[in-house]
């Protein structure tokens, strides 16, 4: 009677070792597993590619680079971090104080006597109720809490601009800008600083948007 060796399970066989060898009858057979590519003999790992399908932890301002069986992650140019976290290098992006009360929007109505004249001199941010940023075209008077609304004459910076010099703007009854005041801002990514020392008088105010 004929006796078929087994070659896969006396391991006399040359299949890849991401691979399932199968007897047969004289012979065997290989077939790489699942996940992997190739003759049998020699089997290949089926890279995902984590940067095109979303399946990765890169923070949004860090590139992600594809590598065999995983991803790197590396913080873009003005980033630092470890690609996972990003922050923006420059150092008025992580130390500036935050303005928040809802009565600086310009959507706010209820005008009152408010006035920055005494803000500063330091960095700050708009955030929470206050919103995001200030605004970039003249608002009313007699809106965000005060009398004379100030708004960004020049519009906003993008991250490689840097810090730039801006003009804010104060409008009251004459003009869209009846007082100004040179300040800086710098585009910190996700949000923006600006750098405030007071306003011209009284009663002007930083006003601000979504």
């Amino acid at each position: 009677m004929f006796s078929d060796a087994d070659e896969c399970s006396n391991n006399d066989h040359s299949c890849d070792v991401n691979a399932v060898c199968s007897n047969t009858v004289g012979s065997y057979a290989c077939a790489c597993k699942a996940g992997y590519t190739g003759d049998g003999r020699n089997c290949t790992d089926i890279d995902v590619d984590e940067c095109t399908s979303g399946l990765h932890s890169c923070h949004s301002f860090a590139s992600c680079t594809n590598t065999i069986g995983s991803y790197r992650c590396s913080c873009q140019q003005y980033f630092n971090g470890d690609g996972k976290n990003c922050q923006h290098s420059a150092s008025e992006c992580q130390n500036y104080a935050s303005l928040n009360s809802g009565d600086r929007k310009i959507t706010f109505t209820n005008y009152r006597y408010h006035c920055d004249s005494g803000i500063g001199p330091g960095w700050f941010r708009f955030e929470g109720s206050a919103g995001t940023r200030m605004p970039t075209s003249c608002p009313p008077y007699h809106r965000c809490g005060t009398y004379v609304t100030g708004w960004l004459n020049g519009g906003h910076p993008t991250v490689a601009d840097g810090q730039v010099s801006r003009q804010v703007c104060f409008h009251y009854t004459s003009s869209c800008c009846d007082w100004s005041k040179n300040i800086k801002v710098r585009n910190c990514g996700s949000y923006y600083v600006y750098f405030l020392s007071g306003t011209p008088g009284c009663n002007l105010r930083y006003c601000s948007t979504n």
